[in-house]
């Protein structure tokens, strides 16, 4: 027998049936019925997850894709508002006679206000009207050719004004004057006027604005979580060397289709553990460049991960409840089945193991061991007693009879009632003396049993007391080694039953072990 079943049966207790139970049916069906209920909340709880993770990051990019518009669409609307100034007052400019174009530019001075921070002309010879700081700018940004787009206006790039400390860009639009000269007048505006059609009190400083070219991909701030750094330049490329490996190839998507002209875009992407959701949006009235909203994810979705996670509390409170009452229905079913164990493994008389519960124990056990004992027990002429003194005291020398019997074998392994005075033990065997021992020990208690015992409550006293004194109590056993004398527990019961049988013919009240010569006198 293994170590398990030996720390098994030496550990077990004449009225504890559980481990009885365990050995026939198994005794895991709670507990993996328990890991099956976790394994699935887990389960539905990632699924959860993924699926609350998924509907955030699809309302992220919904709502970035429409923050980014309605920038756009603010931006835009403040160029469209320059523009129409630029225009009116070339048309006013334009309807009036001026000699020279110095004339012009003064006329254009005094029409400096608040909306704008400068303006200027250049003639049709390409001459410009401008301050000496103003004329270094344009040389230095190349502003000219930007005036040469103008189809009726173009607008340049942002730019760091040297004269105003801060970026500007400046709109350009066509100009008559004189006798059908054509030149360009041009204002310039500070930057801010595009930054403050962007700020949006939507999510506060969370939320970060950009204008991107998309050509040479760069970009600068209008608005975000860092005030000092609006009206910065950056660019794109560098910006975004530290995007997680697994969103880059979305993110270049994300910028291949700005730079196919696409109006807007959408893209979600990680940088270390923060989640970012980015759109973009082309502004009408400056090709080539667009508004680009990025929102944290933290930002966007801290609404939707409280309800998550509020839900979430919600399953493992709802887990702990059907743990809890599972436990409960288990707790209390547990003494039902018992009783029913009982009555499906043990005879209800003397408490050991009935006939199929022991086969069914004893399959197990003798695949199990190395060695076993199989010993069949009849008590000597057990009728009689019933007979003679009465079915009462044949159950009372029956439960006294199955104690001693658990008393000696228990801890080596099965007891049972095979039916009426017939008893069978299945033990471990290292030794066939130690089993010769017990068999010896087990028949002189039984010598020791008295059945007048049973009567001294005085319900039971009939005229047969004398004979009560005299009947002397014995049993006839036969034993059957395994694997010596069979290797089937059907082969080694044949055994143990030719060797009992021996006994009875040679007298009874004795134990015989198995001999294949048993065949031959049989």
């Amino acid at each position: 027998m293994t170590l398990m079943y030996k720390q098994y049966w030496k550990t077990i207790k004449p009225m504890n049936k559980k481990n009885e139970l365990n050995l026939i049916k198994g005794g895991r069906s709670f507990y993996i019925t328990l890991i099956a209920c976790l394994i699935v909340f887990l389960g539905a709880v990632t699924a959860l997850i993924t699926a609350f993770n998924q509907l955030m990051m699809q309302h992220d990019e919904k709502l970035s894709g429409e923050i980014c518009n309605l920038v756009s669409e603010k931006m835009s609307n403040s160029i469209l508002f320059m523009t129409d100034s630029a225009k009116n007052v070339s048309s006013v400019l334009s309807a009036q006679d001026f000699e020279t174009p110095e004339e012009i530019y003064e006329k254009l001075r005094e029409c400096e206000n608040k909306n704008f921070v400068s303006i200027g002309f250049i003639d049709e010879n390409g001459e410009l009207y401008a301050s000496s700081t103003e004329k270094e700018e344009f040389e230095k940004w190349s502003l000219l050719d930007t005036a040469k787009l103008a189809d009726p206006v173009s607008i340049s790039f942002p730019y760091r004004s040297t004269r105003f400390g801060q970026p500007v860009i400046t709109l350009f639009t066509g100009f008559e004057y004189g006798e059908a000269r054509h030149g360009y007048m041009f204002m310039t505006y500070l930057f801010s006027t595009l930054q403050d059609a962007a700020e949006t009190e939507t999510l506060l400083n969370d939320i970060e604005i950009w204008l991107m070219d998309a050509k040479s991909a760069n970009i600068i701030q209008c608005t975000g979580y860092d005030v000092h750094a609006s009206g910065s330049w950056a660019n794109a490329y560098l910006a975004m060397q530290n995007i997680n490996q697994e969103n880059k190839e979305d993110y270049d998507e994300w910028y291949g289709k700005m730079l196919n002209g696409e109006p807007s875009a959408a893209v979600s992407y990680s940088i270390d553990e923060i989640y970012y959701s980015q759109s973009y949006s082309s502004i009408e009235y400056m090709p080539g460049w667009h508004v680009v909203v990025r929102i944290p994810g933290k930002a966007l979705s801290a609404t939707m991960k409280t309800f998550r996670n509020y839900v979430i509390i919600f399953l493992f409170v709802l887990l702990a409840v059907m743990i809890i009452l599972i436990s409960i229905l288990y707790i209390s079913g547990k003494r039902d089945n018992y009783i029913l164990g009982q009555l499906s493994i043990n005879d209800p008389l003397t408490g050991v193991l009935n006939r199929r519960a022991f086969d069914l124990a004893a399959e197990k056990m003798i695949g199990s061991t190395k060695g076993a004992a199989m010993i069949f027990f009849d008590i000597d002429y057990f009728k009689q007693v019933n007979d003679n003194f009465g079915h009462d005291i044949g159950d009372k020398l029956l439960i006294t009879f199955s104690d001693i019997l658990k008393k000696n074998f228990s801890d080596l392994g099965l007891v049972s009632r095979y039916g009426g005075d017939e008893f069978v033990v299945l033990a471990e065997m290292s030794s066939a003396d130690v089993i010769t021992e017990r068999l010896k020990q087990a028949l002189d208690e039984v010598h020791g049993i008295r059945l007048e015992d049973y009567k001294k409550d005085g319900k039971d006293e009939t005229e047969n007391d004398g004979e009560t004194k005299d009947f002397k109590i014995s049993f006839s056993a036969g034993a059957a080694k395994y694997p010596r004398d069979a290797s089937t527990l059907s082969d080694l019961q044949k055994c143990a039953d030719i060797a009992v049988y021996t006994v009875k013919e040679r007298g009874r009240n004795a134990y015989l072990w198995y001999s294949p010569t048993f065949y031959k006198s049989n």
